[in-house]
């Protein structure tokens, strides 16, 4: 059974994350980078508003430290 999983604030596809595994990743410019855990369907961004967002819509998410959970990256976070 194929799954398509969609950004719930974009609607976008979200992509196979290359550097994690369990995660898919959408890195929109409306939001930012996001990405979701396969695992248990939580949201990672590091973004406050944002993850208010994603709590409106009765998502799960976590705020994170963007130089510790998304690592040296070619996304700017600064």
């Amino acid at each position: 059974m194929w799954v398509e999983f969609k950004c719930p604030l974009c609607g976008k596809d979200l992509d196979d994350d290359k550097t994690m595994a369990n995660f898919l990743v959408c890195s929109d410019a409306s939001h930012g980078l996001l990405r979701f855990f396969t695992g248990d369907g939580c949201y990672f961004t590091t973004d406050q508003k944002v993850a208010e967002d994603l709590m409106k819509k009765g998502k799960r998410v976590h705020v994170v430290d963007p130089k510790e959970f998304f690592g040296n990256q070619t996304v700017n976070l600064e």
